[in-house]
């Protein structure tokens, strides 16, 4: 990948020799010039892929059901893994109940695990799913605009 901007200028060197006009004086006033950091860019065709995609037409169709197939993949499978290492301590508890008589830092484990892990198990969970979501989300996107 070249590290030259599109349009073959530099912008920082466009910006400094600007800078370096505007401070030579010129009949006593400093001259105003607008100094632009990053070039905007002038891309005037449409992408085709982000066309089908709003215009919802079959192939966008199809990258959009994609796209939903491997977030609503995603949350079966974290919504599994949820419910399975939930379901289990109970289910622990019950085969082996020696388990619900130790005491951890006063607490029963039994109230420990289900009442307080939990919560930063679900938390864990979520941010997980929240980026993995964001990353398809990101993959889709880096799909249409190079399409």
């Amino acid at each position: 990948m070249s590290s030259e901007p599109a349009g073959g200028r530099d912008p920082w060197a466009s910006a400094q020799s600007a800078a370096q006009d505007a401070m030579t004086p010129q009949s006593g006033r400093g001259k105003r010039v607008r100094v632009v950091l990053a070039e905007r860019r002038r891309t005037r065709r449409v992408v085709r892929t982000l066309a089908e995609v709003e215009k919802q037409t079959p192939a966008g169709e199809e990258l959009m059901r994609r796209l939903m197939r491997d977030q609503l993949s995603l949350a079966i499978r974290l919504g599994g893994l949820a419910a399975v290492v939930l379901g289990s301590l109970p289910l622990a508890f019950a085969l082996v109940p020696s388990l619900g008589a130790v005491e951890v830092l006063g607490l029963r484990l039994s109230w420990l695990l289900l009442g307080v892990a939990v919560y930063p198990f679900l938390l864990a969970v979520a941010w997980s799913y929240n980026r993995n979501a964001e990353r398809y989300e990101q993959e889709f996107a880096e799909t249409v605009e190079s399409s």
